[in-house]
């Protein structure tokens, strides 16, 4: 009688340890990601004062869950806001990401709300929307007081990758719309842009057998703008974007790269003067950003960097030569893990229609501090999907 009181002991017991790591294998990998952004800002705008402003802007919190799904599939849930800019109408918290994915190694199929495709690529500026009139498609259901507005939405994308390399993202999106009097809440959530893009990707893991083709790729953006709250126009505007990344020098510690984007947008019939920042988005343009970057690894980990960016966006069909560029060269240095310490300086300048909205010219000089931090708990699968991707990246 005593051996089949040990026999069922050690069954027990065995049952335990099966039970306890059947519920390890399906235990959620829980992410909390941070990036702080804090800059001490000098502005000088043309015949105005110089002003000066402590911005803690696009500070973000984000939560995430991950799960392993049946079969080879996992699923993810994340959860973000950020600090939005000091002018903007979003309140003091705005919710940027809260969506639901589901993907597997070539399949991702993601809903909710987060970044839109209005760019194909980064640039190495301190912040997203530093350059958006040279790096994004511009939001033409918007007031433009809130560059936001350009950047998120809510989402429907599917992604296929093919060989770890070429991206095909079919996407349908809600850009936020600013209300017109005497509504005061957006209440249309309909979609209100599609759009494909085709992208080639080194995969990060190769950084350092990288050529010196990193990425290539071309995107299609259709603005549904066919509403009679918005002009009455019975046209889709149409956004083409070709982006290219080359690593001039992919040396594991001395590292150069170029990275280049240009947005023609086509336009809509009868735009010939731009009086307001919609006809700005409606009105034909070209848009041309470059990037040259430096960075220092030091011990393959990145510790400085060096970056000139010049823009320039011409609107070849107006009445008057209109026309304006950007030049913003930065310096950042990490002080320890995920802390830099950086600056930047800026210029603009505008001709012709946009001085009207804008001035002559617009100076700004930052010093910032970024500090971010990425924790995992119960780590079961790779980076892929860090929140920290979800964010704009400077230095990597």
């Amino acid at each position: 009688m005593k051996r089949y009181k040990w026999m069922f002991v050690w069954l027990f017991a065995a049952f335990v340890i099966a039970a306890s790591d059947g519920l390890a294998q399906v235990s959620p990998e829980i992410q909390l990601a941070t990036r702080g952004v804090v800059s001490f800002n000098v502005d000088r705008a043309a015949h105005a004062t110089a002003s000066a402003v402590n911005d803690f802007s696009d500070t973000a919190v984000l939560l995430g869950f991950k799960q392993k799904l049946y079969g080879r599939y996992r699923g993810q849930l994340v959860v973000g806001f950020q600090f939005p800019d000091a002018d903007s109408d979003l309140g003091q918290v705005f919710y940027h990401q809260i969506f639901v994915k589901l993907e597997d190694k070539s399949n991702i199929l993601k809903i909710g709300r987060s970044r839109v495709r209005s760019a194909l690529i980064e640039f190495p500026t301190l912040r997203d929307d530093d350059a958006i009139f040279y790096t994004d498609v511009l939001n033409p259901f918007s007031s433009g007081e809130n560059t936001e507005d350009h950047q998120y939405g809510n989402v429907m994308e599917y992604a296929h990758v093919f060989g770890q390399r070429v991206w095909l993202r079919l996407h349908g999106e809600h850009f936020t719309k600013t209300p017109l009097p005497p509504a005061t809440a957006e209440t249309d959530f309909s979609l209100n842009a599609i759009g494909v893009s085709l992208q080639y990707r080194v995969p990060e893991s190769q950084r350092w057998n990288r050529p010196i083709l990193n990425q290539i790729g071309i995107g299609f953006n259709n603005f549904l703008t066919n509403r009679a709250a918005y002009g009455g126009y019975d046209e889709v505007l149409k956004n083409i974007t070709f982006s290219a990344i080359l690593n001039i020098r992919p040396d594991p510690v001395h590292f150069w790269d170029v990275r280049h984007q240009s947005i023609l947008n086509l336009g809509l019939s009868g735009v010939d003067r731009i009086t307001d920042f919609t006809s700005m988005t409606l009105a034909r343009s070209l848009a041309s950003t470059t990037a040259l970057r430096y960075l220092y690894r030091k011990l393959e980990r990145p510790t400085a960097q060096i970056s000139l960016t010049v823009g320039y966006k011409s609107f070849p069909e107006l009445a008057q030569n209109t026309f304006q560029w950007l030049g913003i060269i930065n310096a950042f240095y990490r002080l320890g893990d995920n802390f830099d310490v950086g600056v930047q300086y800026t210029l603009q300048k505008f001709n012709g229609d946009l001085q009207y909205l804008f001035g002559e010219t617009e100076t700004r000089i930052q010093f910032s501090l970024v500090f971010a931090i990425d924790q995992l708990w119960n780590d079961q699968f790779d980076d892929r999907d860090s929140l920290l991707n979800l964010e704009h990246g400077y230095i990597n």
